[in-house]
């Protein structure tokens, strides 16, 4: 019965572990598009929707990446991501 739990935590795990890394690809291809959105802005305007969605993009580019050492560092260190030993 230990086994089955352990192998359903791990499955969970790895889909958790899969869609956050589909989460921080999405973000970069985020930033990368406001990044290029700003250095192509004409305008007053533009420009400042430009610096918005950039500075958007890499709080939420960050904010994906700290989740991801987090849950890496507890994944190294075999700590759960609730601050339980494994």
């Amino acid at each position: 019965m230990r086994w089955a739990k352990k192998s359903v935590w791990t499955l969970v795990q790895s889909e958790e572990r899969q869609q956050l890394t589909e989460d921080v690809r999405e973000a970069e291809r985020e930033w990368e598009l406001a990044r290029w959105r700003f250095e192509d802005a004409l305008g007053h305007d533009s420009v400042d929707y430009a610096i918005y969605t950039l500075e958007a993009a890499e709080k939420k580019l960050d904010m994906l990446l700290r989740k991801a050492k987090v849950e890496w560092v507890a994944e190294v260190s075999g700590v759960k991501s609730r601050g339980k030993r494994a």
